[in-house]
């Protein structure tokens, strides 16, 4: 060991010794270990720990799948008989996502909530950290109903009172009594609180009086399950499909399409996530090994200006082993600083990652450095420092001691093995730089694709914000009917707008409610040749606020209240899938059969990009509110006013209509566009960010390699001006030098890059993942890039003095 603590402060002595080449070795390094840490810390949180439930391996989620809808939720009669008839899980629970109206504790709130099965918490093995989760009782039918806390929810709304449980909240006009808080690190995405059902299953809606055990006809209902220990998935899968199939020979009507698909809860969670974070990690392990190529060429250099110490080293006895050991010691010295400082600037780009993830993204609260993080980071250092050192190390322990010694011999020594081997790392140095450029090229052109994609609606100037009528207040048709009659008026009178959309849902932000239509004089289609169609309630005048094209027929006004005269309005592609080659106007459809109601379309309008932007416009159909009046309220408001401003001018609105009606969820519709791409911009961004960094480092690359070269053949370019030769000639051949390496680099590069490339065809849209301008823009980019960096030393080198080139050494 004292051998080894010796070469460690020698090693210390010699960085010392060369500060220049410390720091940019260090400063290279930095970049590439500190951008490998971060990105790695959130691959950490999101897909290597597991979930923080008791024993989450054996935590399954339960999908519906039924004839275009692959991931469905379920009945509550289905649920219970997949409950009761299995023999694989030790438990199920399902819930359902809701919002409340909170009210008695000042201005009413929107609070976004979760009723769930009484064993929800059992389930995943979580403990309130504050009174107590659910038990058994509180699942049984008439059960009092009860509340917990996120620990969030609690701090904001409550200031963290510890006298909170027992406290009786009013959500959605009825009684919970407070019986718990949840832990801080217990987090589900847009869930303040949690209650139990009225039921043995989740309600469908809070002051529902159905009996919803029975109910197969609607499927609104989550269910996870935990798995018997020694019970693996595909069993259970078995298992759940042969119930499944009981259930289709039992209740033909309601269950012939339907079945189950298990996967872990994990994979839930993670949901897409997972081949963005690995693209990610591969882009920015590229950066890394760039890097390392770039130091192990500095290290070159180096270690041929240390020619002379190796030879003496090796004459007084010293084994080659002995020298290689000392030369990695101090590459792997360096790259240890280099990932301490990495480490630091890891922590500030953590903090810009967790800030730039949109909201939604899963784990995001528990991505943090932790010390798996932390040993990532060493173990990345110590392997960094032995790639980019151990090649330098072995060419440099072999000097030839009859040339170094002599004097004079220092350009007999540095022999061509070496020239080589920079040649040889430039070339990777470029080919790795266009595997992270073509990533980012690709990445670049499908936003710009996405951004150009147009929406089917006018988003400029528009306000949204979200009512959401109280159910216990509401029930009644009549009463939805009046308050939205009387809303409409009122945003129709407000100062400063210049139109008013009012709809149970809006564009970009999903379709809340699907449906499978009937066609008059069609027979019933089978059951996997329905066609899956979005179902939206609007308000009057819906497509002239909302800026959408009328394509035939009329659209909806204060008229359309008799239920005994149904109408609707479909958009383009509605119309042609169910009538091809007809006219649409006129004709009937309904949804289910026997007694159902026929709706008459009395217009067609242009499509609506409502599931994103990334998704093709299918079948929609509009209904009128006043016949249809929807509980939820999406409301979009087109007017100059500031939208603080006109929210509060709303919410007197509708104050003035009901008082304990809260109007929450205000944001502008560009927020909202801004929104549905925000994981595309933010994975667009990183990739950008490592392709400038592989830019500048491969530029570096190649600029130090022809630089060298030049300082290298000084006499020889000197004998070649003296002989005759032109600065052009000495120009043509230093740049030709350097461009034949890059250009070398860029066709292994971009032939490697259209089969990597296809890992990252899910993250596009739009662009083929070997789109042929794109490569061919940044084979011209990097060869640009290349042309400058061999261009400066090449200038150089034509300012060489023949006589002092002819004394040099």
């Amino acid at each position: 060991m004292g051998s080894y603590w010796q070469d460690a402060r020698y090693s210390l002595r010699m960085l010392r010794t060369k500060p220049g080449f410390t720091f940019i070795a260090v400063l290279t390094l930095s970049l590439g270990i500190g951008a490998n840490t971060a990105i790695f810390s959130v691959v950490n949180a999101v897909l290597l720990r597991p979930l923080p439930f008791k024993d989450p391996e054996r935590l399954v989620w339960f999908w519906g799948v039924q004839p275009q809808l692959s991931q469905g939720p379920h009945a509550p009669a289905d649920f219970l008989d997949y409950q009761t008839q299995n023999s694989s899980f030790e438990q199920m629970a399902a819930f359902r996502n809701l919002s409340f109206t909170l009210t008695g504790t000042g201005e009413p709130k929107r609070v976004d909530g979760r009723i769930v099965s009484a064993n929800y918490f059992s389930l995943l093995g979580v403990e309130a950290a504050r009174g107590r989760v659910f038990a058994p009782a509180d699942g049984q039918a008439g059960a009092v109903r009860v509340a917990l806390l996120s620990h969030g929810f609690w701090q904001q709304h409550f200031g963290g009172e510890p006298q909170v449980i027992g406290r009786t909240l009013s959500l959605n006009g009825e009684s919970a009594l407070v019986i718990g808080v949840m832990p801080p690190n217990f987090k589900e995405t847009d869930v303040e609180l949690w209650i139990n059902p009225r039921q043995s299953v989740p309600d469908l809606a809070t002051n529902s009086q159905a009996d919803i055990a029975s109910l197969r006809s609607q499927n609104y209902l989550r269910v996870i399950g935990r798995l018997k220990p020694g019970v693996s998935l595909p069993q259970a899968q078995t298992d759940i499909n042969a119930i499944g199939a009981r259930l289709r020979q039992q209740y033909p009507n309601t269950n012939a399409a339907r079945s189950v698909q298990l996967v872990p809860l994990h994979e839930r969670v993670v949901g897409e996530l997972r081949r963005t974070l690995l693209v990610l990690l591969s882009a920015v392990g590229v950066v890394l090994l760039i890097a390392c190529a770039n130091v192990a060429n500095l290290m070159l250099a180096r270690a041929t200006a240390r020619q002379k110490e190796m030879a003496i080293r090796a004459a007084l006895g010293a084994t080659r082993w002995r020298v290689v050991r000392q030369l990695l010691m101090e590459s792997v010295l360096l790259a240890c600083v280099g990932g301490a400082c990495g480490w630091l600037l890891a922590v500030w780009g953590v903090d810009a990652l967790v800030a730039l993830s949109p909201a939604g993204t899963p784990r995001l609260s528990e991505i943090s450095l932790d010390g798996r993080v932390l040993s990532f980071t060493m173990i990345a250092s110590v392997l960094t420092g032995i790639v980019f050192g151990l090649f330098p190390a072995l060419a440099a322990s072999q000097p030839n001691l009859n040339e170094t010694l002599k004097e004079g011999g220092r350009e007999a020594a540095s022999g061509g093995s070496r020239h080589r081997l920079r040649s040889t790392l430039v070339v990777t140095e470029v080919a790795l730089a266009v595997i992270v450029l073509a990533g980012a090229g690709l990445l670049v052109k499908s936003f710009a694709r996405l951004q150009a994609v147009k929406p089917g609606f006018d988003p400029m100037q528009q306000t949204t914000m979200l009512i959401w009528l109280s159910e216990a207040k509401y029930n009644e048709r009549a009463a939805r009917l009046a308050f939205i009659t009387e809303l409409i008026a009122q945003l129709d009178a407000l100062p400063g707008v210049q139109s008013a959309a009012v709809a149970n849902d809006l564009p970009l932000r999903g379709t809340d409610l699907t449906n499978y239509p009937t066609l008059e004089g069609r027979p019933p289609a089978g059951l996997n040749e329905r066609i899956l169609t979005g179902v939206h309630a609007i308000g009057p005048r819906y497509f002239k606020a909302m800026s959408i094209p009328l394509r035939a027929g009329r659209e909806f006004t204060e008229r359309d209240v008799d239920r005994s005269s149904v109408v609707t309005v479909v958009n383009e592609t509605a119309a042609r899938l169910f009538w091809p080659g007809e006219e649409a106007i006129g004709k009937r459809f309904r949804f289910g059969g026997g007694r159902a109601e026929w709706i008459e379309v009395v217009g067609v309008v242009g499509d609506v990009r409502h599931e994103g932007l990334q998704e093709e416009a299918g079948p929609h159909v509009y209904l009128p509110l006043l016949q249809v009046p929807w509980p939820t309220l999406k409301v979009a408001l087109r007017s100059n006013l500031a939208p603080t401003a006109l929210a509060s001018a709303v919410r007197q609105q509708v104050q003035a209509i009901d008082p304990q009606q809260p109007v929450s969820d205000v944001k502008t519709m560009s927020e909202i566009m801004a929104q549905s791409v925000a994981p595309r911009r933010l994975t667009l961004s990183l990739f950008s960010l490592f392709a400038i960094v592989a830019l500048m480092l491969a530029a570096v690359g190649i600029y130090g390699v022809i630089a060298y070269t030049v300082g290298q053949r000084t006499r020889e370019i000197g004998i070649r001006m003296a002989l005759g030769a032109q600065p052009r000639d000495v120009l043509k051949l230093v740049v030709g030098q350097g461009m034949l390496l890059a250009l070398i680099g860029v066709g292994l590069g971009l032939m490697a890059a259209l089969v990597l490339t296809r890992l990252m065809a899910s993250l596009l849209f739009g662009v083929r993942p070997s789109d042929p301008m794109t490569f061919a823009s940044i084979a011209l980019l990097l060869g640009g890039v290349a042309l400058v960096a061999c261009y400066l030393p090449a200038r150089r080198a034509t300012k060489v003095d023949p006589m002092i080139a002819l004394r040099y050494e």
